[in-house]
């Protein structure tokens, strides 16, 4: 009976301990696609001296103990894993419990660029869409001038064959690429087909939002969009009128989906992201 009992309480340690030991790759890891000088760590159970930290090599692969090169480009975290237990398990370890986990990123990223608080590269370590994006990259940030650009649409440069991951892509520049205008309005209130999912090599370019102020003004130019910004408020920006400006006559050039429109406006009138306000002189 003594022996009964110390052989169950053996058996329900063993199983406690096997269970208790986690072969889940870290939190967001098991659907990551590794590639080339990604860094992984694995880890068999009960098995220290197999503990290896390697890095993915150009080729996509790299060697591990007992079953030697293992392509990993190509593959999720987790499929990876459960490779080397079979391998492992094909006539060198008695049900093998491996953990595979990614300790630097290195193969999968996107970049953001333009009127962003952070632009710069960041690893593409799961499933992300551009309104996550932009809030990682600290938001949309300053542009010309003192102001600062509302960011209501951004473009994604999306390549079109084999991502390059090595530098951003600017707007209209690559003919290899897909330029995917996006409304950052309708991405942050919950639509997915704004909110688009960021894939590798992406760059996203969040434009700064100006309008243009022409004519009799004391520094005709291109300033910084601000909410809610009226043409009297565009024109103090621009230094205020000339001696021969004709306010009253002032007017918008806008771009609208039939094309260039002239909108007769008063001071007051609020203007739009693009709009080129003009102030005509007066002849008297």
């Amino acid at each position: 009976m003594q022996k009964s009992l110390e052989i169950l309480l053996s058996l329900f340690l063993s199983i406690l301990i096997s269970t208790s030991y986690s072969t889940t790759p870290a939190l967001g890891q098991e659907n990551y696609v590794l590639g080339a000088e990604d860094e992984i760590e694995i880890k068999v159970w009960d098995h220290e001296d197999l503990t290896r930290k390697l890095r993915v090599g150009l080729d996509g692969c790299f060697s591990y103990p007992f079953i030697g090169q293992i392509m990993a480009q190509g593959r999720t975290v987790i499929e990876l894993q459960k490779e080397i237990e079979q391998r492992l398990a094909d006539g060198y370890i008695v049900d093998p419990h491996v953990s595979v986990t990614v300790t630097e990123f290195k193969s999968q990223k996107y970049f953001v660029i333009g009127n962003v608080q952070k632009p710069g590269t960041y690893p593409l370590t799961r499933s992300i869409r551009i309104a996550e994006a932009i809030a990682l990259a600290g938001g949309v940030g300053s542009g010309w001038g003192s102001g600062k650009g509302t960011g209501s649409s951004a473009v994604v440069v999306r390549p079109r064959g084999p991502a390059r991951t090595d530098q951003p892509q600017i707007p209209g520049k690559n003919t290899d690429a897909e330029n995917i205008k996006v409304s950052l309005a309708a991405a942050y209130a919950g639509d997915a087909s704004q909110n688009l999912e960021i894939k590798n090599g992406d760059t996203i370019f969040v434009p700064t939002e100006v309008v243009y102020v022409t004519g009799q003004v004391k520094r005709p130019g291109r300033y910084v969009y601000e909410p809610n910004m009226t043409v009297l408020m565009a024109v103090t920006t621009a230094e205020g009128f000339t001696d021969r400006a004709a306010p009253k006559k002032t007017y918008i050039i806008r771009d609208q989906s039939a094309g260039k429109v002239q909108l007769k406006v008063d001071l007051h009138h609020n203007v739009k992201p693009g709009d080129t306000i003009v102030v005509p002189e007066s002849w008297f």
